[in-house]
C-alpha cells in the first residue's frame, strides 16, 4: 500500500498539485514547513515524510488487510484495470500513474497564504530522487502557459534559480518555483515564491514563521500522541482570516465583518488536526482542536458539552454497529439561543416568533411540556439490517427525558393526534407494552432501497426514535433483558478502557464507540449482490473507478467475510472540554 494512493492529486492549469500535508523531520540544512510559511498563513497541511507513513500505513489493519494472500489478487486486479483505464495519464502529464504515486518522497506540505491581491497556494514537496519526474510535470505545465500567454521570467535569490511565469492580461495566471536539495517549491503567485526563496536561503528577510503563531503551537501541543508520539500528518486552518480574506474587495465586507463579535465567532481563534500511525497500543489516532477565546460569547455560547455517563443505555444492543452518546447542558444552550434570537428580533421574539409557533404545530406546550422535560443527554445507536441494501443501516436514536411517565400519558398522545391530523397514515401499536407510533415512508418500487418507517415511543425516561419497527422492536427487547447489551460486551469495555486510560484525570462529555467489520459486512454484501453487480458494470462504462471494480469483482469470487473481519478492531472517540477550546480524539485498536 503506497502512500501516494491518499497524498497525490493531478495538475491543474496553473501549478503542479500535490495536495495533502502535515508534521516535521527533514534536513536540517533548509527550514521545515512550519518554518518556511509564515505565521498568517490562512490553512496549512502537512506530512512528515510520506515514506515513514508509507511504511506504517503498509504495517496498518487495512495495509494488512490489502496483503492477504486471499485478497492480494482481486485487489491487485483491480489496481491493475484502474491504471488500464488512466492510460491516458501519461500524454498529458508525462508520467504514468505510478511514476506520479512514486513522486513524494519525504516532507510534502501546502499551504493558503493572504497576499494584496488574491490568496496564494503554495506547496513544498520533497521529491529526491524522483526529481526528473517532477521536472517532467514542470515542463508540461510550463508548456501549457506558454501557449496561453504567459512569459518566463528567471531570478537569482542567493544560490536558488527562480523560476517565474505571469500572463500580463490575466493575473490569476502565474507561477514561481525553485527546485533545491531535491525539494520543490512552488506558488501559485511568483511574488508568494520568491518570499519562499528568500525564508529558503535566509536571505536576511524579516518575517514571523508559522511555528511562532502562538495559535498554531497551541492545536499542535494538543494534538501528539499521549507518549509524545509525533504525528505523521498535521493540518491547520484560520477560519477569520479566512473569512476575512474572501470579503476583502467587497462593499459589503465591512458590515459582514461586524457581525463576527456580535455572534461572537471572533471568537474561534483556529482549528487543526493530527493523524498518528501505529503506536504501542493502537492502529490510528486522530486529534482535532477547535481553539475557542474565553470567555465565550454569543453562537459560542451556544456549545455547552458537560460531563455525564457515557455507557451505553439498557437498550443498546451488543451487535450495535455504532453507538455515540451526548451530553450537553440543554437549560444553558437555550438561554443562549434565545439571548441571540431576541438581540435581533426584540425582546421575547423566541418565545412568540419560534416557541409558540412550534407548540401550535405540535398541539402542546412546547416550552413547558417538552424542553423542560428533556434530560441533558442524547445518544444514537446504528445497526444493520438484512438482507443488505443501500440503506439498510438504520438508527436508533435516544432523548432523556427528567420524567418520562407525564410525558407518556399526556405529552405523546397530544403530539401524536396533531401528527395524525396532518397526515392520517400515522398508527399506534403496542410493542413490549409500549405504545409506538409509527409512519411508513413511501419509496415506491425500488428494490434496492428499504422502506423506512418513522417510530417512536417513551420507555422509562427516554424517548426513543427509529427508521424501522424492527429496530425499535428491537431495542424495547433488549431493555427487557432478551439480547445481550453493549455495555457488557468485550470489545466496548476494551474500548471504554482506552478512553478513560486517555482521558486520565478529565471527564468527557461525547463518547462514541464503532465496530468497523458492521459498516464493511454491508459492503461485502452488496459487492457479492449478483444484481449490484450486474449494476455496477452498467456504471463502469463512464468511470473508470467503477471499471476497475467491477473487473476485478468478476475476475476473482470474494473470499468469505472473516478473512476480512480478522484484520478489524473496535474503534472509539471522546470529546473534552478545556482552557483552550473543544478537543476530539478518536482511535482504532490494533488487530494482532
Amino acid at each position: 500500500m503506497r502512500m501516494g494512493h491518499k497524498g497525490t492529486v493531478s495538475l491543474g492549469l496553473w501549478m503542479l498539485g500535490v495536495c495533502l500535508a502535515g508534521c516535521p523531520v527533514a534536513w536540517a540544512q533548509r527550514p521545515t514547513a512550519p518554518r518556511l510559511f509564515a505565521d498568517n498563513t490562512l490553512a496549512y497541511v502537512r506530512i512528515d515524510d510520506t515514506r515513514d507513513m508509507s511504511a506504517k500505513m503498509s504495517e496498518s489493519s487495512m495495509g494488512r488487510l490489502g496483503n492477504d494472500p486471499q485478497l492480494k489478487p482481486m485487489l491487485g486486479e483491480i489496481y491493475n484495470s484502474l491504471i488500464t483505464n488512466l492510460d491516458g495519464m501519461q500524454e498529458r502529464l508525462g508520467v504514468n500513474f505510478e511514476e506520479l504515486l512514486s513522486i513524494p518522497n519525504g516532507e510534502m506540505a501546502i499551504a493558503v497564504s493572504p497576499t494584496e491581491t488574491f490568496p496564494a497556494v503554495s506547496v513544498l514537496l520533497e521529491a529526491g530522487d524522483e526529481m526528473p519526474a517532477v521536472e517532467i510535470l514542470l515542463e508540461r505545465l510550463e508548456e501549457r502557459l506558454s501557449n496561453a500567454g504567459a512569459e518566463k521570467r528567471t531570478k537569482e535569490v542567493g544560490e536558488l534559480t527562480l523560476i517565474g511565469w505571469r500572463d500580463a492580461n490575466r493575473s490569476e495566471r502565474q507561477m514561481g518555483y525553485f527546485i533545491h536539495q531535491g525539494c520543490l517549491v512552488i506558488s501559485s503567485q511568483v511574488d508568494e515564491a520568491e518570499k519562499l526563496a528568500q525564508r529558503w536561503t535566509g536571505n536576511g528577510i524579516d518575517f514571523k514563521p508559522l511555528s511562532d503563531n502562538r495559535r498554531f503551537t497551541t492545536i499542535m501541543s494538543r494534538c501528539v500522541g499521549v507518549e509524545g508520539e509525533r504525528p505523521q500528518a498535521s493540518f491547520y486552518v484560520d477560519p477569520i482570516a479566512i473569512f476575512k480574506e474572501v470579503i476583502k474587495g467587497n462593499p459589503n465586507g465591512t458590515m459582514a465583518l461586524t457581525f463576527l463579535p456580535v455572534l461572537g465567532l471572533d471568537g474561534v481563534q483556529g482549528v487543526g488536526g493530527s493523524l498518528i500511525l501505529q503506536t504501542k497500543e493502537f492502529d490510528s489516532v486522530t486529534h482535532l482542536h477547535l481553539l475557542l477565546a474565553s470567555p465565550r460569547k454569543n453562537l459560542l455560547d451556544v456549545i455547552r458539552p458537560k460531563s455525564g455517563p457515557t455507557d451505553p443505555e439498557d437498550w443498546v444492543a451488543e451487535d450495535a454497529g455504532s453507538y455515540v452518546t451526548v451530553n450537553w447542558d440543554v437549560k444553558k444552550t437555550l438561554s443562549a439561543v434565545a439571548k441571540i434570537f431576541d438581540n435581533f428580533r426584540g425582546e421575547g421574539a423566541f418565545q412568540d416568533e419560534a416557541l409558540n409557533r412550534v407548540s401550535e404545530f405540535l398541539g402542546i406546550d412546547f416550552q413547558k411540556e417538552f424542553l423542560d422535560q428533556l434530560g441533558d443527554r442524547f445518544s444514537l445507536a446504528q445497526f444493520f439490517i438484512r438482507p443488505a441494501k443501500l440503506n439498510s443501516g438504520s438508527n436508533v436514536y435516544c432523548i432523556h427525558l427528567k420524567d418520562g411517565s407525564a410525558f407518556r400519558t399526556d405529552t405523546m398522545p397530544k403530539i401524536f393526534e396533531k401528527l395524525k391530523q396532518m397526515d392520517d397514515r400515522w398508527t399506534t401499536t403496542v410493542v413490549a407494552g409500549e405504545t409506538t407510533y409509527a409512519f411508513a415512508v413511501p419509496t415506491g418500487e425500488a428494490q434496492a432501497i428499504r422502506a423506512p418507517e418513522v417510530c417512536m415511543t417513551v420507555a422509562g425516561n427516554m424517548i426513543l426514535v427509529a427508521d424501522s419497527r424492527a429496530m425499535l422492536e428491537r431495542a424495547l427487547a433488549t431493555r427487557q433483558g432478551q439480547n445481550e447489551i453493549l455495555a457488557d460486551s468485550v470489545e466496548y469495555k476494551l474500548v471504554r478502557d482506552r478512553i478513560k486510560a486517555q482521558l486520565r484525570d478529565q471527564e468527557s462529555s461525547i463518547v462514541s464507540y464503532t465496530r468497523p467489520e458492521e459498516s464493511l459486512r454491508l459492503f461485502y454484501d452488496l459487492a457479492a449482490d449478483p444484481e449490484n453487480k450486474a449494476r455496477l458494470k452498467e456504471l463502469s462504462e463512464s468511470n473508470p473507478i467503477f471499471a476497475a471494480l467491477s473487473n476485478g469483482l468478476e475476475k476473482y469470487k470474494l473470499p468469505p467475510f472473516e478473512v476480512i473481519a480478522k484484520y478489524l478492531a473496535p474503534a472509539g472517540s471522546f470529546i473534552v472540554e478545556d482552557e483552550t477550546g473543544i478537543h476530539q480524539t478518536s482511535f482504532s485498536m490494533r488487530r494482532e
